[in-house]
């Protein structure tokens, strides 16, 4: 009779949890600010907040193209995508700005792709190891009088991307000298062995005049890509182009880390799991943290008994992607003779 009345709450649970399931985080834009001085209309306050947050959320979320592409989706369009907003605003902060938290509903934003046939990105708070050497005049600044290491990091970063440089040593002085006659073919695993992020970047600059001409060595998601930019300053003071080469670069670099991450909205995935019974929060546990992985559509009961429940998880993207979102929620996800098991943590 417990066993019973155990297994019927479980039922409910995730019955209840069929098709809903995402707090949609990636699909949320905070901290909007508007100015009231300029909308002192509050529906053409929260008309442009709308607007500056559809472009600050697909600017995130797509390739430069794609952006360019729904750009200029009209304000009832984005309007009908919003799922509802917050004013974030202070008691101790300017009463001419208005701040305001913008959540996009993930079901009407992934129709919205799929009927643009648009691909999407889910990377957020990416780190990424990156060495920029400037070269010029065929003289090659390292560490020292090398602008870009010094300044990589002066303009503050969005949420997308956090860059971090590698601290001054002599085994990198080494290998640049090793290889300066064929920079393009260092080794960026050798070059970055001491970090052990998953993202690496050796940027070589070379600056010529007026021309600045960039080659890019990439390791992402396993992979090896290489990258080649000719930018051409307009008339810029050396100091405004060095900038203007560093927001270029990384805009190139938040493009193909974004190509490597891409999530198809037309191609679903589903994954048969089972997760052990070892007590009865197990499964409220289980749903409350699957509620927090963007990539998770929904999930369903396919068997279920006193000692176990099978369960269908549909999801977007890569199965190792979501194996890593599993275990960011502390739920581990392994193949065991043939059936993949869930133990949460």
């Amino acid at each position: 009779m417990k066993n019973l009345i155990f297994i019927c709450c479980i039922l409910i649970i995730l019955f209840k949890t069929g098709n809903v399931l995402s707090d949609n985080n990636i699909f949320n834009v905070n901290n909007v600010e508007i100015s009231k001085e300029i909308y002192t209309n509050k529906e053409k306050l929260s008309n442009q907040a709308f607007k500056k947050g559809f472009k600050e959320l697909i600017n995130r979320l797509l390739l430069e193209e794609d952006y360019k592409k729904v750009s200029t989706t009209n304000l009832d369009q984005i309007k009908g995508l919003i799922s509802y907003y917050q004013i974030q605003n202070k008691e101790n902060e300017d009463k001419n700005i208005v701040r305001l938290n913008i959540f996009f509903d993930k079901d009407k934003i992934h129709n919205f792709f799929y009927k643009k046939n648009i691909l999407y990105s889910d990377i957020i708070n990416t780190d990424i190891m990156i060495f920029p050497l400037l070269i010029r005049d065929k003289q090659y600044f390292i560490y020292t009088k090398n602008y870009f290491y010094e300044n990589w990091n002066k303009e503050s970063s969005n949420d997308l991307i956090q860059y971090t440089l590698p601290t001054e040593n002599i085994e990198s002085i080494q290998q640049i000298k090793i290889n300066r006659e064929n920079i393009h073919k260092m080794n960026v695993e050798d070059f970055f062995k001491e970090y052990n992020l998953g993202n690496k970047v050796f940027a070589a600059i070379n600056i010529n005049q007026n021309t600045a001409k960039v080659f890019l060595n990439i390791k992402t998601a396993g992979k090896k890509l290489n990258k080649n930019l000719l930018i051409n300053n307009p008339g810029l003071n050396q100091e405004k182009f060095n900038n203007q080469i560093i927001s270029e670069i990384k805009n190139t670099i938040r493009d193909l880390i974004k190509s490597q991450n891409l999530i198809d909205v037309r191609i679903p995935s589903f994954l048969n799991a089972e997760i052990k019974l070892n007590n009865k929060s197990n499964l409220v546990e289980f749903n409350n943290r699957l509620k927090k992985i963007d990539l998770i559509d929904s999930f369903y009961v396919q068997e279920l008994n006193k000692d176990y429940v099978l369960v269908k998880i549909k999801y977007l993207g890569k199965i190792n992607k979501i194996i890593k979102r599993l275990k960011d929620q502390n739920i581990d996800l392994n193949m065991r003779e043939g059936q993949w098991q869930l133990n949460i943590i």
